[in-house]
């Protein structure tokens, strides 16, 4: 899968100089769902999908030994530092050659992280810029230099592969995690920051080094404050070509590097989110997440709590998002602390993340039965409503989905809760809190519309498309026979509902049978033509989502 991460795309993520793939004696592409450091002093065991931090190893022939004891655990690998024993090569399981110059815990820490990224890719939509190694390898290869971006402080966030061909102050820099002091008062002095900060241009920067390869940096801005740096490796001066493609990158890292700070909380809060993005991801690391969090036992419930989307056309593909779209993703970020708090206080073992078009909310009731589970949510979902200033009514949506028996069925339940948050912004009357039960049909049209429009069916065929040719789309039979159909065919009811005589009623309905040649004693053929007017109807309907 794209959005697994395996000891493979790991080391081309980070690449070096910190970690090297030396010995593969089959392909490293088993999925990496955790990192455990192994000291021969200990007696923890090792456990599957982990990549081995192998500290204090003393010998080759003990990497060896406890490479045949990963390879029945299922480990996917070990890490070891430079330089490696002759031995390594017997070893049956890849092992990772690890900068002799890096700390553990910073190999622990970036591993860890770049699982909690892929984990997070997989629940997300897609185009969600929640990658900024990703975003520095595409300005690399953009501009023909390996880069680091940097926070306003000088710490790297992430870099690019390609750093062979950097000097050794970069490879210091990307060991430590930061610019060395000396050296950021260097800049300092000498006016590099200066020149960066009046600029919204790439700056061309001397070496100050005899060893040292010149830069090139660029300042990343949200208005006139600096939220961080990109810089590059470079021989020279950048053709002017590749300047302005490092301009144009500062607006994408300057979204993420927003995103982060928005993001930013104290660690106990931010270990939570990262705990649910596992669970909606699913898999080892959801089920690893799940004890970690203490929701080990079901029912659990998964919330989609969103905005109500507007009824204005959204922007098509090439077109810039607008104002109303920064404002929708910053009152996303606020239902997102509201949301927050308001567990804390009601409801502690609850878990929230944010997510692009909603904030999803998990909790367990190990207590309850299935039905009562929902009511339960359902009940939760309607006291946080009735308590935020901005619902019910024109602000926040919650869809409740189905309860999931074990965790490993929680990324399904999510898809349902999108569903049904989708249907729920299109429901008329409207409404803020439903389950999946209340929106059934809806969800069920909904994917049905999707699956004709994916298979390019026709929106209307047979007795229905004979009666559009002659009637028009929204012409009176067409209007008659779908309020006929709305109200389960009683002639009565359609009559008072279109506000005609029943014999007038009576008539067009003669007329669609001779127009159209609909049989309303076919069952199939009634069916038919009931879905097809009621997804034309929720086209017409259908508000984009926020």
């Amino acid at each position: 899968m794209e959005n697994t991460l395996t000891l493979e795309r790991l080391i081309a993520d980070i690449g070096q100089p910190l970690l090297r793939l030396a010995v593969d004696p089959h392909e490293a592409a088993e999925p990496l769902t955790g990192v455990l450091i192994h000291d021969p002093s200990d007696t923890v065991g090792l456990e599957a999908g982990c990549l081995v931090l192998c500290v204090g190893l003393a010998s080759g022939s003990e990497l060896v030994s406890l490479g045949r004891e990963a390879r029945r655990a299922g480990v996917c690998g070990l890490a070891v530092k430079s330089p490696l024993p002759p031995e390594a090569v017997d070893c049956p399981v890849p092992v990772v050659e690890v900068n002799r110059h890096a700390s553990w815990m910073h190999v622990a820490t970036i591993t860890r992280q770049r699982i909690q990224d892929y984990a997070r890719a997989q629940w997300e939509p897609a185009g969600a810029t929640s990658d900024l190694f990703a975003i520095a390898n595409t300005v690399s290869m953009v501009i023909h230099a390996p880069v680091t971006i940097e926070d306003a402080t000088s710490a790297v966030l992430a870099w690019s592969a390609g750093q062979e061909k950097a000097d050794e102050s970069r490879v210091e820099t990307i060991l430590g995690r930061a610019v060395r002091p000396w050296r950021v008062r260097k800049l300092a002095d000498s006016g590099v920051f200066q020149r960066l900060n009046a600029s919204t241009a790439p700056v061309y920067v001397e070496p100050y080094e005899p060893t040292m390869l010149p830069r090139v940096a660029v300042a990343v801005r949200a208005g006139s404050e600096v939220l961080g740096y990109v810089w590059a490796v470079t021989s020279g001066p950048l053709p002017k070509e590749h300047a302005r493609w490092l301009e144009l990158f500062t607006s994408v890292v300057a979204l993420h590097l927003a995103n982060m700070r928005a993001d930013s909380s104290p660690w106990a809060r931010q270990q939570r989110r990262e705990l649910a993005a596992a669970m909606l991801a699913g898999g080892a690391a959801g089920a690893g997440a799940a004890r970690e969090a203490g929701l080990e036992k079901g029912p659990f419930c998964v919330l989609a709590v969103g905005l109500r989307p507007r009824r204005t056309a959204s922007p098509t593909a090439g077109e810039t998002a607008s104002p109303e779209d920064a404002a929708a993703a910053a009152n996303l970020r606020r239902l997102e602390e509201v949301l927050t708090l308001y567990l804390t206080a009601v409801h502690p073992s609850a878990l929230a993340v944010r997510g692009n078009r909603a904030v999803y909310v998990l909790t367990a009731w190990p207590k309850l039965g299935a039905e009562e589970a929902l009511a339960a949510a359902r009940s939760l979902a309607e006291d946080f409503l009735a308590r935020s200033p901005a619902g019910p009514g024109p602000g926040y949506l919650a869809a409740v989905a189905w309860p999931a028996a074990a965790p490993g069925d929680i990324p399904v339940v999510r898809l349902q809760a999108d569903a049904v948050l989708r249907a729920l912004g299109q429901a008329e009357p409207p409404r803020s809190v439903a389950t999946v039960e209340d929106m059934a049909l809806p969800v069920m049209l909904q994917h049905l519309g999707d699956i004709a429009q994916s298979l390019d069916l026709p929106r209307v065929t047979g007795p229905l498309r004979r009666l559009a040719d002659h009637d028009g789309p929204n012409g009176i039979l067409t209007r008659t026979l779908s309020t006929f159909l709305a109200v389960g065919s009683v002639a009565d009811d359609a009559a008072l509902r279109l506000r005609v005589h029943v014999n007038t009623l009576r008539y067009r309905l003669r007329r669609i049978r001779e127009v159209s040649g609909l049989d309303f004693e076919d069952a199939d053929q009634m069916l038919l033509a009931q879905l097809q007017l009621q997804l034309r109807l929720n086209e017409v309907v259908s508000p984009p989502l926020v």
